[in-house]
């Protein structure tokens, strides 16, 4: 009372902003509440390394995933746990050679029966190279298959099971126990061509085992002799791999070096590797 309509409008003006900017103020302030409340709550998201591009440089992050993979162990002869499996790597010298002698009998020489011959167990062999992979673990030999042209780390993740069931020499599983190897050879070192073993764990009398040497024949040699039986036959290192140490593992090459002279023993010594071939 005793106010004038044009002072009270007044007053009117000067409060109506306060009261317009306090819900403003506490809009924000619940506003910024809530954010911080849920970043709070909200789950952190662990990335696999903080340097990893993110929608950027792809060949960069190959790089990094190689590098980790090799740090693993996820190379072509690998080592899980520390040397608790050796894969051995496959090699197409063999097949490539018969298909070789294929291509020169038929061809040029109009051999057309041997070159059949020679082509189709070049060409298998170079097959099976692509596929077949020996596992040595602490204490088993086992043989699996991977994908042909895989990488010779995937033999790590497949089971004995993808090799089938060995009907062709006694049946079973392709694994063995290094306990149950009997005896073991290899011909021939320094020209690695057929690898043997014998176990007991098929049959009690003992189950002989043939493979063609599809495969790294200097690791699969250097790891059976870490890791399988003594052999009935000394085996030499592969530092001493040649010709003669090739003569030396058969009764036959033993005999044909007695009609051979110095010289010629001389050069069986010298002689290292597939000429041309060998890694």
């Amino acid at each position: 009372p005793g106010r004038s309509p044009r002072h009270t409008n007044m007053i009117n003006a000067l409060v109506a902003p306060q009261t317009v900017r306090a819900p403003l103020a506490l809009r924000k302030s619940a506003k910024t509440g809530s954010k911080t409340r849920a970043a709070a709550v909200a789950p952190k998201i662990v990335t696999a390394s903080s340097n990893a591009p993110i929608g950027g440089d792809k060949k960069a992050a190959r790089g990094e995933e190689a590098s980790r993979l090799q740090a693993l162990g996820k190379n072509p002869i690998v080592n899980a746990a520390a040397g608790a499996m050796d894969v051995i790597p496959g090699d197409y010298r063999i097949g490539g050679v018969l298909l070789g002698v294929a291509t020169f009998l038929g061809p040029i020489c109009h051999l057309w029966t041997q070159f059949g011959i020679h082509g189709f167990l070049g060409a298998f062999l170079a097959f099976q190279a692509s596929r077949v992979r020996f596992r040595f673990s602490d204490t088993d030999l086992d043989v699996v298959f991977i994908e042909p042209g895989a990488d010779d780390s995937t033999a790590l993740d497949v089971d004995t099971e993808s090799s089938g069931d060995n009907k062709l020499q006694g049946g079973g599983a392709n694994k063995w126990s290094f306990d149950s190897v009997t005896n073991w050879e290899f011909w021939f070192p320094g020209f690695p061509v057929l690898v043997y073993y014998k176990e007991n764990q098929t049959r009690p009398e003992g189950q002989p085992h043939f493979f063609p040497i599809i495969m790294d024949g200097k690791k699969l040699y250097e790891t059976m002799l870490a890791k399988m039986p003594e052999s009935v036959n000394k085996k030499p290192p592969v530092s001493e791999w040649n010709l003669d140490t090739a003569f030396e593992s058969t009764a036959l090459g033993r005999k044909i070096k007695e009609s051979l002279s110095e010289e010629q023993l001389k050069q069986l010594k010298e002689t290292t590797g597939f000429p041309g071939l060998d890694k």
